[in-house]
């Protein structure tokens, strides 16, 4: 079993790509058994950081993600998000949240039915990088696969530097992906983790 952990705006059925290709992906609050994988997206890999370094799991995969630290311009910017998805109009708002550097012109459409504002918000303030402590990578014993887009320079740093940091981890750049690796290279992202699963 996979338990993924999501970015912000994630949904279960982004998933569904990996019960396609024979995995069983599940999608559940709480925690999952240590025989369980880990599988975090950005907002939910570092989530699942904070996780591993309380828990074990067989083995953890950790997409995108960044090194929390105290960041007063970031929890700004993480604050007019916030507000902008407790008021805006959803299809502008949408449009600003996919033309933002980091996604490189990838889109993933999302529809506000499927959401709960307050929510989004909630989770812009409390799950912010510059709000999270940093974590401490060396007490995870998890053997973890650290993933990144070749052309998202900032979280390839990010990756070598906390492969660097973790006792038993591995580090997989995706040829042609930016931030959102899993659904910009979707066969590559199912056969490195097959390989590093199996």
């Amino acid at each position: 079993m996979i338990w993924t952990l999501s970015g912000f705006l994630g949904l279960e059925s982004d998933w569904d790509f990996l019960r396609r290709a024979g995995f069983q992906p599940a999608w559940r609050a709480g925690r999952p058994p240590s025989s369980d994988i880990l599988l975090g997206y950005s907002m939910g890999g570092r989530l699942a950081l904070r996780m591993l370094e309380e828990q074990s799991m067989q083995k953890a995969i950790i997409v995108s993600a960044g090194l929390n630290a105290p960041d007063e311009e970031r929890r700004k910017r993480d604050e007019e998000w916030a507000r902008r998805f407790e008021s805006e109009e959803w299809s502008s708002l949408m449009r600003a949240w996919n033309a933002q550097p980091v996604f490189g012109s990838h889109v993933l459409e999302r529809r506000e039915e499927d959401y709960d504002r307050a929510e989004l918000a909630r989770q812009l303030r409390e799950y912010s990088p510059a709000v999270l402590p940093p974590p401490e990578l060396e007490r995870i014993d998890t053997p973890v696969l650290w993933i990144a887009g070749e052309r998202d320079a900032k979280y390839v740093e990010v990756a070598k530097r906390a492969v660097a940091r973790l006792p038993h981890a591995e580090m997989w750049i995706c040829p042609d992906a930016g931030h959102r690796v899993p659904w910009e290279q979707p066969e590559a992202f199912v056969a490195r983790l097959r390989a590093f699963i199996e």
